[in-house]
């Protein structure tokens, strides 16, 4: 009598990337489409920013107007996918992700629509308005798209959950006899695909600051330390080194800066295994339920329960730095016992 063979787990990636990547090129059509319809009846320049209000502000060519609007489609169109697929598996992450992913898309592809509705056959581009009705319905359309994307993810899951393991390697009671000295250090960097995103977000940043026409300069200029900002907390949050010794265990931002530190006298207990961005809502330093983290990824991860407060959850390079890492921190507590 043959052994049963075990049959995979049905995924939500390939409905995700499907659903995703098709919406993202419906609106693609619709913006390019639309531009090239109407050039003759748009202002030259066209409007590139609006206010609060929704009037326009800034202006450039229509080049600018075209990258502009598909870079931010193809950024979404690519990267909701690859984050619901950190989520796999789970009945509320990745079709929350992607239905957020698909509304955006259509009301950001609307509101480029709409922009040009309101721009056609006017004598210049700055002061014009969107057309608030376009508005009103890419809104309904976005929100009614996103919330049938989410179910028709959910439904690509398995009827139950599959367990994930609770534990890799030696139970948590396991534990090493402390060495004085002892040093393990793991260096983590963010994937290279968001990587890939951040550094187009802040070229496009660079770009339109030195592109767009605005009636002042602070429109034009804010984007500059928009840039900065986004360059620095990509460095400081995104990536970084774990330190396990005798001082307990933390993590230094762009390893440099020291984040999250949980000292020997605050060690309850210590456990690694894999953790994903969608646990702990997302890339980065993040704050949620259940902890506080410093996440660049899907991979082996160390989870330390503290006395006080939430537990800190750290991403590490190797499960072996994660097996290391929580033998040696499980030591440390029982020289500390509550």
């Amino acid at each position: 009598m043959s052994a049963p063979s075990h049959q995979p787990a049905p995924s939500s990636a390939p409905r995700s990337w499907a659903l995703c990547l098709g919406t993202m090129l419906v609106m693609l059509v619709v913006h390019l489409g639309s531009t090239a319809l109407w050039h003759q009846r748009l202002p030259d320049p066209l409007a590139t920013h609006w206010n609060g209000a929704l009037v326009a502000d800034g202006a450039g060519g229509i080049l600018t107007h075209l990258l502009a609007g598909s870079f931010v489609l193809v950024l979404l169109g690519i990267l909701m996918p690859f984050s619901a697929r950190s989520a796999a598996g789970s009945r509320t992450g990745a079709p929350l992700l992607v239905g957020l992913g698909n509304a955006l898309l259509v009301i950001i592809g609307g509101m480029l629509l709409s922009g040009l509705i309101g721009q056609l056959d006017a004598p210049e581009a700055l002061g014009t308005s969107m057309d608030f009705r376009v508005l009103i319905a890419v809104l309904l359309l976005g929100i009614g798209w996103g919330v049938a994307s989410a179910f028709l993810v959910r439904a690509a899951l398995p009827a139950e959950p599959a367990m994930s393991e609770h534990l890799l390697g030696e139970p948590a009671a396991a534990t090493v006899a402390f060495t004085p000295g002892t040093v393990i250090s793991s260096t983590v960097r963010m994937p290279k695909v968001l990587l890939l995103v951040l550094g187009a977000l802040i070229a496009a940043l660079l770009v339109f600051t030195f592109t767009t026409r605005t009636e002042g300069a602070l429109v034009n200029w804010s984007l500059l330390p928009a840039a900065v900002i986004v360059l620095l907390a990509s460095v400081l949050f995104l990536s970084g080194r774990v330190v396990v010794d005798e001082q307990g265990i933390r993590v230094y931002g762009g390893g440099l800066v020291k984040l999250l530190h949980v000292r020997p006298e605050h060690l309850v207990s210590a456990e690694h295994r894999d953790i994903s961005p969608s646990e702990f809502g997302g890339w980065g330093l993040r704050i949620s339920g259940a902890g506080v983290a410093f996440i660049t990824g899907a991979g082996p991860g160390v989870i330390v329960q503290r006395k006080r407060g939430a537990a800190r959850i750290y991403s590490v390079a190797t499960t072996e730095d994660a097996q290391k890492m929580a033998l040696v921190l499980n030591s440390l507590s029982t020289t500390n016992p509550l």
